[in-house]
């Protein structure tokens, strides 16, 4: 039987590029371990998830983490209006936060769960510290 990766999204909100500097290298890894991987902006439209077994949410969080914690009201609308139920899919969240993360990736999780997904990942990455081989 030939082998055939697993297919994940890494969709995310583009906003000030926070998350595109953390997937180049998320990519990366995904790929060395036999993901096939796509990445999707929700700046970009809608996109069809059907043929994806697993999706990594990402979002900015902005200021201090409080008021503006992640997701962003962008993330939460596309998740909430534009996805379909993700019954039983595997779910990983991350936030890339400016000085504070706050509760950003509760309120990820919340989201992905009301969804109907399973979570199975989360983790944030400070902004002007970023490791981003810690994935």
């Amino acid at each position: 039987m030939p082998f055939t990766p697993i297919r994940l999204l890494i969709l995310f909100d583009n906003q000030r590029g926070y998350c595109e500097k953390v997937i180049p290298r998320m990519v990366e890894m995904l790929e060395q371990r036999a993901f096939a991987v796509d990445t999707h902006a929700i700046q970009d439209g809608e996109i069809d998830i059907d043929d994806y077994r697993g999706m990594i949410i990402g979002s900015p969080s902005l200021g201090l983490g409080i008021k503006s914690a992640a997701p962003t009201p962008e993330m939460e609308a596309y998740v909430r209006d534009v996805l379909p139920d993700m019954d039983d899919m595997g779910v990983a969240v991350f936030a890339v936060f400016e000085l504070h993360p706050g509760t950003a990736l509760d309120r990820m999780k919340g989201m992905v769960l009301d969804k109907g997904a399973d979570v199975v990942a989360a983790h944030e990455y400070g902004l002007f510290r970023l490791n981003i081989d810690d994935h």
